[in-house]
């Protein structure tokens, strides 16, 4: 394998853990604190995960396999009130 894929692949799967640990948390603050928190915190939290999606788009375009699977857009569950 290539160093610089490797290094790639490696910073794409600890940005993208990130990424995710950053999604979980919104959740956990929406279920577990009130409303006028998860909003400020959500505000917050998608400028880190937006950050963190910044970074990653480039490294996924010069390397399209290192991307997760675009999820099936029907599948996805509705946002409903947020």
């Amino acid at each position: 394998m290539d160093k610089d894929k490797a290094v790639a692949s490696e910073v794409s799967k600890q940005l993208f853990a990130a990424f995710c640990s950053v999604e979980n948390a919104i959740r956990l603050v929406q279920e577990q604190c009130s409303d006028e928190e998860f909003v400020a915190f959500r505000a917050e939290a998608g400028k880190v995960a937006g950050s963190l999606y910044l970074l990653l788009g480039p490294l996924w375009k010069a390397y399209p396999d290192l991307a997760p699977p675009k999820p099936d857009q029907a599948t996805l569950p509705s946002k409903e009130g947020s």
